[in-house]
């Protein structure tokens, strides 16, 4: 929810490692990119990003692990629009990265095999009495389901992405003055005023009626239910210049697979990381995923295919696109529907944390709206019938006083001035808005000698190459038109 309105710098770090990992160079689905009128189709693209686009299949794939790792902090019950806020992220640094990508490309940034490979062997996981130990390099990727193609992909755009990141904010420099006055900053006592908004404080006054609740089951119950599901793979063969010839061969290719499968000689897997001509599946050994009717909209054959099929039965090759076509079901899972009272306690719990997410928004929306010109947050706080308090004295080098686990908020305050502001910034299950109020030189000077100022200089410097970023990728997307299609 609050991430909606803050830079949180640990969650832009997780989501530039995930699409890192999950995200491939080449975006492909069953040979099916535009529609007859030239435009991306929104049926299969979550995102246009100039003349290219992100597949909703590559996002899936991103996002699933964010939403899964929200699912568990949260114990599963995230409200609709937390999932929306984490949905839209991933998918706007997924963005973000195809304008870099696009970017390297334009200005011939490429990143060579020897670079990937030292790389590689510099990794402290594959090493076995510290040499890189190829054997080792295999069976960790393997421990993690990684093919050696799907890693090196993205070590190779990780790499890129440095790359053009030196180029472009290599010349984006603070001056020794700068650093000097910031480390000045970091050398004194500060005392803030705060307000804490209580997630759980505010759920717990949630009580609604019953036929509300019943009601808003009714809106979620999607959230428990599920159709009938196949978990499948496929293995595609196409031409971008398919005669009949051409096409006749690739079915029969097909069916020969498919035998070969079916008496035991070779599996599908390694059948479709062979051969397979879909470079968003082939490394995974054709591996699709979970599949629901109405996934291919624009590919009704295929959803019948896939659905006519038992679990571990293979299709007969049937014609896709500009090619052919076979798919395996690996399991299949029946269609499941809830009732109220079975999920009542989960509906309850979502709600409740849903309406007190909201009321949380809107506070934090009115109390930056009550200090953006300047103004008081204790003046705010009483304004809105909130309750403000007073830190004691701390530095950027340790916990505030009585808030547990705020040593980073200590820090990020510390680069203040009086008056500044910050929030809303997370601990725990509390959003705190700060307001430095008083400032004093540290009563202890020895203490200044653990200031860092390389670390202050290297801080300084990233905040301002991290503003210029910004400013750039949000210019590129208006350049480029990009659009969403996640809500069509």
């Amino acid at each position: 929810m609050m991430r909606a309105l803050r830079d949180k710098r640990t969650m832009h770090v997780i989501l530039w490692m995930l699409v890192a990992v999950f995200v491939s160079s080449i975006f492909f689905v069953f040979g099916m990119k535009f529609t007859s009128s030239g435009k991306l189709d929104a049926n299969v693209y979550a995102a246009k990003v100039g003349d290219d686009g992100i597949t909703r299949v590559d996002f899936n794939k991103a996002c699933q692990p964010v939403l899964e790792r929200l699912y568990a902090s949260q114990e599963g019950q995230a409200s609709p629009e937390e999932i929306k806020k984490v949905q839209e992220q991933v998918l706007d640094t997924m963005v973000n990265e195809k304008i870099l990508q696009q970017t390297a490309q334009k200005l011939g940034v490429e990143v060579s095999d020897e670079e990937l490979a030292g790389v590689i062997q510099n990794q402290s996981y594959f090493k076995k009495d510290g040499k890189f130990d190829k054997a080792t390099y295999i069976k960790v990727l393997q421990d993690h389901q990684l093919s050696l193609e799907e890693f090196e992909t993205s070590q190779r755009e990780e790499l890129l992405s440095q790359k053009l990141r030196s180029i472009l904010m290599d010349n984006i420099l603070v001056t020794q003055d700068e650093v000097n006055h910031y480390a000045e900053l970091f050398n004194r006592d500060l005392k803030a005023a705060y307000v804490s908004l209580d997630m759980d404080q505010y759920a717990k006054k949630v009580q609604p009626k019953e036929e509300d609740l019943k009601d808003y089951y009714e809106k979620i119950r999607s959230q428990f239910d599920h159709p009938e599901r196949k978990k499948v793979r496929h293995i595609y063969l196409g031409s971008n210049n398919p005669g009949a010839q051409v096409l006749e061969g690739a079915s029969k290719t097909l069916s020969d697979y498919r035998d070969q499968v079916n008496s035991g000689k070779a599996s599908f897997s390694d059948l479709a990381k062979k051969y397979s001509q879909d470079p968003s599946t082939k490394d995974k050994g054709g591996e699709f995923g979970w599949v629901e009717r109405g996934t291919f909209k624009d590919a009704q054959d295929l959803e019948d295919t896939i659905f006519s099929l038992q679990k571990g039965a293979i299709s007969k090759p049937f014609k896709l696109g500009t090619g052919y076509d076979i798919v395996q079901v690996e399991d299949t899972e029946k269609a499941y529907k809830s009732n109220f009272e079975e999920v009542r306690s989960k509906v309850l719990k979502q709600y409740q944390r849903e309406q007190a997410g909201q009321k949380v928004y809107s506070l934090s929306t009115q109390l930056m709206e009550k200090l953006k010109d300047g103004g008081s947050l204790e003046k705010a706080a009483k304004d809105m019938a909130l309750t403000a308090s007073s830190t004691d004295w701390f530095n950027g080098g340790s916990d505030i006083k009585g808030l547990k686990g705020s040593k980073e908020a200590a820090h990020e305050l510390a680069g203040s001035y009086l008056q500044d502001w910050k929030g809303p910034i997370s601990l725990g299950q509390k959003e705190y808005f700060f307001q430095i109020t008083d400032a004093r030189d540290k009563k202890n000077p020895a203490s200044s000698a653990g200031i860092d100022k390389a670390a202050l200089q290297q801080e300084l410097m990233n905040q301002r190459q991290q503003s210029w970023l910004k400013d750039f990728l949000e210019a590129q997307k208006k350049k480029l038109g990009v659009k969403s299609y996640l809500n069509s």
